[in-house]
């Protein structure tokens, strides 16, 4: 499987650790092309979940259903930035589309300091 920054994959993230989410989810590839194309054994997501928030601020950003493939309306998990081996990738879901990648990263470089 290709993995591509900006696309949606179903990820294995068992066992579930303390504040590391567990299960099969959905989560964004953020790590450059470039990376995976060297063929690094890992790679740098944000994870989904479905308990979304209500006014979350920063650390969340809601999907709505149908959005990059996504079935049920999500909030992405910004503080639970997370390299996976890729290994765990299961299966791509879509694409995010470019105005939320960019929301995605306006926020990630909030959150990081960048």
């Amino acid at each position: 499987m290709e993995i591509r920054r900006g696309q949606v994959y179903a990820v294995g993230f068992n066992p579930r650790i303390k504040t590391k989410p567990g299960k099969l989810r959905p989560a964004i590839v953020l790590q450059s092309n470039l990376v995976s194309e060297a063929g690094y054994p890992s790679t740098v997501v944000v994870p989904t979940t479905t308990q979304v928030v209500e006014n979350a601020g920063l650390l969340r950003l809601r999907l709505k259903r149908g959005v990059a493939g996504i079935e049920r309306e999500s909030d992405v998990l910004i503080g639970q930035l997370i390299a996976v081996a890729n290994e765990s990738f299961k299966r791509e879901i879509g694409v995010l589309p470019i105005a939320l990648l960019r929301e995605l990263e306006r926020r990630i470089r909030i959150v990081l300091e960048f």
